[in-house]
């Protein structure tokens, strides 16, 4: 099956990587350079218009698939560029090529459209495993779990079985059932050196995440002594551990070397303002010039990103709008931290009220976040004193 062997249910990481020399411009001519590559990006794929029309006709669906994954493991928006070329370029209608497209929409977060694809080849094929399980993980995305919990019961062919559990519990640990699900996890995690790699990759991020927000120190040191630091996925997922429990100087030591993905750039800039460390002015002047690249280019996909920048520079009712906005796409833990976040700090009883409604509607479970939305004050690192009392405890 084409689609679960490709990373599933976190897959919407396509994280910009271009940074630029100067504030953009608008070219007068083709031989103006409007932004360069960093210099450890991955060779190009295609050097000519030419190049990429041949590949359209040879193994399509192969090579856009590679891209999709590369883009999605190495952060790399050439990829995802590049894929979606190919697939515009192809007039296959087959089962096949349609997963790509919704896969390059939901990439791109035109989820609207991605959606409207999968129901197309459910319509087609009712039991097809990878549009269910796929359409399932963008309903989690989008908060949704009533109707993402429905997609996964679908997945009864026994061959499935992984993936039906770990689909389960991964709506389980945002729906109050997060004790339940981390079971699950751990059992699913002990198949994981038995499992394909993507497959692996997607059951330790879910669990990473399940540790992020029960503050549960021995489960995180778990996942991470297993889970790569070489893909971008994993790496924010470790990131989003350390900035949580205050260990501020290993989250540089991992990140220094990879300011060209922006996900990971801002969560170094985090890093570095807590340690006044002076490189942190630099990186958020780098940030800007890549946020200004996105305006200028009308891109609509990286709301979530220049809202955790207005944060971190300290520009709170912008950074609240932004993440209101996010708020309408997107309501993973990560987009749940920031809303919070930004309207803790903008003073904005309306928007806290709305968070922890929908934490009491979907008994969504972070108790050191929501202790915070109650009292209307954030901590520098959320789980640094839970983490701290539990170490105590178990002393």
């Amino acid at each position: 099956m084409l689609w679960i062997k490709l990373s599933i249910g976190l897959l919407l990481a396509i994280l910009s990587s271009q940074p630029l020399y100067a504030a953009p411009f608008i070219p007068t001519d083709d031989l103006q350079i409007l932004e360069t590559l960093p210099t450890d990006s991955p060779s190009p794929r295609y050097s000519s218009v030419s190049d990429l029309t041949a590949t359209t006709t040879l193994n399509s669906a192969d090579n856009a698939k590679q891209l999709l994954e590369r883009a999605y493991l190495e952060g790399d928006p050439r990829a995802l560029g590049q894929a979606r070329a190919q697939l515009d370029q192809s007039e296959d209608q087959s089962i096949e090529t349609l997963m790509l497209r919704a896969r390059a929409l939901q990439s791109d977060h035109r989820f609207t459209q991605a959606k409207e694809i999968l129901a197309q080849i459910l319509n087609q094929d009712p039991a097809h495993p990878d549009a269910l399980l796929t359409l399932s993980s963008l309903l989690v995305v989008q908060g949704q779990f009533d109707e993402a919990m429905d997609y996964c019961d679908q997945l009864n062919d026994p061959s499935l079985e992984v993936y039906q559990a770990a689909c389960i519990a991964q709506i389980q640990s945002m729906t109050g059932k997060l004790s339940q699900a981390k079971q699950t996890l751990n059992s699913l995690a002990s198949l994981a050196p038995r499992l394909d790699a993507s497959t692996a990759l997607w059951i330790y991020l879910i669990q990473a995440d399940a540790a992020l927000r029960s503050s549960d120190t021995t489960l995180a040191n778990q996942v991470f002594a297993v889970i790569d630091d070489q893909t971008v996925p994993a790496l924010m997922a470790r990131a989003d551990w350390l900035l949580s429990i205050g260990k501020y100087q290993q989250v540089i030591d991992l990140l220094q070397n990879h300011t060209d993905k922006d996900a990971l750039l801002l969560r170094l800039i985090e890093a570095q303002m807590k340690m006044g460390d002076p490189k942190a002015d630099a990186n958020l002047a780098l940030m800007k010039e890549r946020i200004d690249v996105w305006q200028l280019r009308g891109e609509k996909a990286h709301t979530r990103e220049q809202a955790m920048y207005a944060l971190l520079a300290k520009q709170n009712d912008d950074a609240l709008n932004l993440a209101q906005d996010n708020w309408q796409q997107q309501r993973e833990t990560a987009d749940i931290v920031l809303y919070a976040t930004t309207a803790i700090k903008a003073d904005s009883k309306k928007d806290i009220n709305i968070i922890r409604q929908f934490i009491s509607d979907t008994q969504f479970e972070y108790p050191t976040l929501e202790r915070a939305l109650i009292l209307g004050k954030i901590e520098e690192c959320l789980n640094c004193t839970a983490t701290q009392a539990m170490n105590k405890d178990k002393s």
